[in-house]
């Protein structure tokens, strides 16, 4: 098996800027450095416009890179048209040949080729996506998702050295959606692809991807795991994108104490003690905790801090409670056991996780590290963070 610490694909540098006359150039990628080893599944996520289907079109050949270099192993790709790059593609909008039917389609590229068994290739593949039914019918009457697997099984059987997948669940609906992301796990794991998956959906991401990019405004924003992307993001742009629901972020002042710990001013009438955050000084931040990372307790419990229910949402297997926090602008919301009830205008004790508790930097967004145990590493504590109002 091929060794993942070795370069399967090497973004070196790349950058692609648009010019258009009269008007500032714009820049898609700005210079980005990415190495995914051989065998490895990386996931570029991002919002839409953040230049992941630009860096992925550039790595098919459909775009030119303005400067940087692009990498198969030592073989540089930079120059060389589509057709010789060894990379195959299964795109959003599906790109299939309306006159073919669905086996002509995947087969087509094996054939073009002149590989053998590419009819029983086809076959095999179809089937793992569940869609053997549909070999002898032909585009036009596929519904939107029958498409976008025949556009994923039409890559995957092409075994190239480097498979690009564009969003390629966006058209499944919820039940389609979760097979084939199994399937695709499955399939990837086995044939050993380097494979990059372009997506802005995070749950898509976090539980397909080997590793995570995280793009945004043509930069890469931090990469790694899925526990390292969501339990430590790299700054506040990490931290509000990926999470569903999102992170809570509340903007406040870090005041130093002398007792080993720190506090965080929300407002007059909401401080958090952050035990072991000493060292970092009296500066603006901003505080950020995961919705399940908040724990409700009695309004009366000593050192919880009061607020008051906005509106409760019940949603079966969890609830889902926003509250207001006295003197803060942004509303808090908690992630709770499902067979919890509030209602509107409810008075509600909470307290944090201090393991789970965040600090950004309040002008550059870049996160602070800090250690909720003095001399320790964070960890899930056994008693609550002090949080006082």
């Amino acid at each position: 098996m091929a060794d993942r610490r070795d370069p399967g694909l090497t973004l070196d540098r790349l950058e692609k800027v648009f010019h258009r006359r009269g008007q500032e150039p714009v820049v898609a990628v700005g210079g980005i450095d990415l190495v995914v080893g051989q065998g490895e599944l990386l996931g570029l996520l991002g919002p839409s416009g953040c230049g992941k289907s630009t860096t992925l079109r550039m790595i098919a050949g459909l775009e030119e890179p303005t400067g940087g270099d692009i990498r198969i192993g030592a073989r540089s790709l930079v120059g060389l048209p589509p057709h010789q790059r060894d990379v195959a593609v299964a795109f959003e909008n599906y790109a299939l040949y309306p006159p073919l039917t669905v086996e002509e389609n995947i087969a087509f590229g094996m054939r073009a080729r002149k590989e053998a068994n590419a009819a029983a290739r086809a076959r095999e593949v179809a089937e793992r996506l569940g869609i053997s039914a549909l070999l002898g019918r032909k585009p036009g009457g596929l519904s939107s998702g029958q498409k976008q697997a025949v556009s994923l099984a039409r890559a995957i059987v092409r075994k190239p050295s480097v498979l690009l997948l564009d969003e390629p669940l966006s058209h499944l609906d919820a039940a389609e959606r979760d097979s084939t992301r199994r399937e695709l796990k499955r399939l990837q794991k086995e044939t050993g692809y380097t494979t990059v998956l372009v997506t802005h959906d995070q749950q898509e991401a976090l539980s397909l991807a080997d590793r995570i990019a995280v793009m945004n405004a043509g930069a890469l924003q931090q990469v790694g795991t899925a526990e390292e992307v969501y339990d430590h993001p790299a700054n506040l742009f990490v931290a509000d994108f990926v999470g569903e629901p999102r992170m809570n972020l509340l903007p406040g002042r870090l005041q130093p104490g002398t007792d080993g710990a720190s506090t965080m001013v929300l407002s007059d009438a909401v401080r958090v003690v952050l035990p072991g955050a000493v060292g970092l000084g009296e500066q603006p931040v901003t505080l950020g905790i995961r919705p399940q990372d908040v724990r409700i307790v009695p309004p009366a419990e000593p050192g919880a801090v009061a607020a008051t229910v906005f509106a409760y949402e019940p949603l079966q297997e969890f609830g889902r409670l926003t509250v207001l926090l006295p003197g803060v602008e942004q509303r808090l919301v908690i992630e709770t056991h499902h067979d919890y009830w509030a209602a509107g205008g409810d008075a509600v004790g909470l307290r944090f996780d201090p393991a789970r508790t965040h600090l950004f930097d309040g002008t550059s967004g870049a996160r602070l590290a800090w250690d909720y145990r003095p001399g320790g590493p964070p960890s899930r504590p056994s008693s609550p963070a002090t949080v006082s109002s």
